[in-house]
Formats: C-alpha cells, structure tokens, sequence
C-alpha cells in the first residue's frame, strides 16, 4: 500500500513541475505585419509583402523581430508568408489586407487573421 501511494505522490509532483512548463510550450503569439522593425510603428497594409513582422507574447509583449524573406517574391509571397508564420509559431497575425491565398493559407495552418490599420500598439490593445 505504502509503495502505491509513493508512485501517486510522485506522478502528483511530476504533474504539478511539468504541467505548467507544458501549458507554456506553446503560447499564444501574435505577428504584426509592419512596415518597420520598431513596435512603435505603423501595420504594413499588405501582409504577404511586409518588410517586417513583429512578434508578440500573450502579454503583447514584443519577443522577436523578423524581415520577412518573401517580401520581394516573384510569386507565391502570400502562401510562403504563411508558412513562414507558422514555422514561427503564430497563433494570429494583423495586418491592413490580406489576399485570397494567403487567406486560404492561413486558415489550413490555423492561424487567424485580423484586418487593422495604424499604430502596432494601438492594435494590439483592442
């Protein structure tokens, strides 16, 4: 009985130290299609074709910035960007338009996307 209630004590710990680090393997994380690498900036108006994307915590906290590798493509930028996207682990990206593949794209890889124009920040609040 006694050995029984050591491996549920154990699993009990095991479960406590893990689940945490578990839930924040995978957070929430937001891209900010801009036309600068600066959080204070402006949202690019085209998200496949964005100089830059900026990246955001669940706190809207900025974690990384990215020039996006297909801003100059000859084609394809839009389904490209959003693999690229998911490869960075976005959750939801916002920018001012998106096109119809890029759409469709996005939507496959379970990524949301929200229309907004003006300040990074301002978008991020609402």
């Amino acid at each position: 009985m006694s050995r029984n209630i050591t491996y549920n004590m154990v699993f009990f710990l095991f479960f406590l130290l893990v689940s945490p680090a578990l839930a924040n393997e995978n957070p929430c994380k937001t891209a900010v299609a801009s036309t600068g690498s600066e959080a204070t900036g402006q949202i690019s108006t085209v998200a496949a074709r964005a100089p830059y994307f900026l990246f955001f915590d669940q706190e809207n906290q900025l974690v990384a910035v990215e020039k996006n590798p297909y801003s100059n493509a000859a084609g394809g930028a839009g389904s490209k960007t959003a693999d690229f996207l998911a490869q960075n682990k976005t959750t939801r990206i916002i920018a001012g338009q998106f096109g119809h593949k890029m759409l469709n794209k996005l939507k496959i890889l379970n990524i949301k996307a929200v229309e907004k124009q003006g300040a990074i920040l301002d978008a991020l609040k609402e």
